[in-house]
């Protein structure tokens, strides 16, 4: 009998105001200052967790970790994996490589401190790694990390990789070593590529899709990669002010991501980035190290 798919879980731990290219969103000097909600509504979604027995990967930004130490340390006392999402939630091609390599330190030292684990996954604010940024690989993985979960294979507003493949694979790299990547999950509909398992496409898509979506890329072997925010399961949370289609984008569908979230962990299998990766031979499991690195 063919053994079920796991499928990767994951979450980014930010706050509300975290929404990339808004005009007139609040600067990183004013973040202390505004109300927080990215604790409560993280512990709601491991309560989720916890009542369905999964395990998950949490990309925690580095700003929020620096204020919210017990919550990094509680995501690891409850068995899931602790990753980066970088430490300002800056778009990679807008940093350079040195502010991107200052900003990838300064967050994955202080998670692995407080998570007493090594950090070995990171994902880029806005899946920004692209053409706009051919050295962003290697940086990843000359900071110490195993596994990048940055590549979206469909066109996206800060980038995408259109061709790239779907399934997580090893990504040789010019310094001559190489990263695992586990790209966000897309369906094939008709020519197209359809982003349909994470933030928006979550909320904006029926349940059915999803379900159908996920079901079709298990079908061939290949496990999914479903992503949300805490802020996504709190439609009560507070809102910046937008363009009418932005605003749109960022907060359709809040009152259906709980439920998708409870449904997709009761049909399918899921557990943490690093255990699907391992399971499928890409990373080793002693030390959690690449092959042959």
């Amino acid at each position: 009998m063919k053994k079920p798919v796991v499928n990767g879980l994951s979450i980014d731990v930010e706050e509300w105001f975290h929404v990339l290219d808004v005009p007139g969103s609040p600067q990183p000097v004013s973040w202390g200052s505004l109300p927080r909600t990215v604790e409560r509504n993280t512990h709601k979604i491991l309560d989720i967790l916890e009542d369905s027995q999964v395990h998950a990967t949490f990309f925690v930004l580095g700003w929020v970790a620096d204020r919210h130490a017990n919550l990094v340390r509680e995501i690891s006392r409850r068995g899931h994996e602790v990753a980066c999402h970088g430490d300002r939630h800056r778009l990679v091609f807008q940093q350079g490589r040195s502010g991107f390599e200052q900003d990838l330190r300064r967050a994955h030292d202080l998670l692995q401190d407080l998570a007493q684990m090594p950090v070995i996954g990171y994902r880029a604010p806005g899946f920004s790694i692209g053409p706009r940024a051919p050295w962003a690989f290697e940086v990843i993985r000359e900071v110490g990390f195993r596994y990048d979960s940055s590549l979206f294979p469909a066109r996206r507003m800060h980038g995408g990789a259109p061709k790239a493949r779907q399934e997580p694979h090893e990504l040789p790299l010019e310094n001559g070593l190489s990263l695992v990547e586990f790209p966000s999950s897309v369906v094939r509909v008709g020519p197209l590529r359809v982003p349909f398992a994470g933030g928006g496409y979550l909320r904006l898509l029926p349940y059915e899709f999803i379900r159908w979506g996920l079901l079709r890329m298990n079908a061939r072997g290949i496990p999914g990669c479903v992503y949300l925010h805490p802020r996504e399961i709190d439609p009560a949370h507070p809102r910046l002010r937008m363009s009418p289609l932005r605003y749109f984008q960022s907060y359709v569908g809040l009152r259906t991501a709980e439920r998708k979230l409870r449904q997709l962990v009761t049909d399918f299998r899921f557990g943490r980035l690093a255990d699907v990766l391992i399971e499928r031979k890409l990373l080793d499991a002693p030390g959690v190290a690449l092959r042959g690195a």
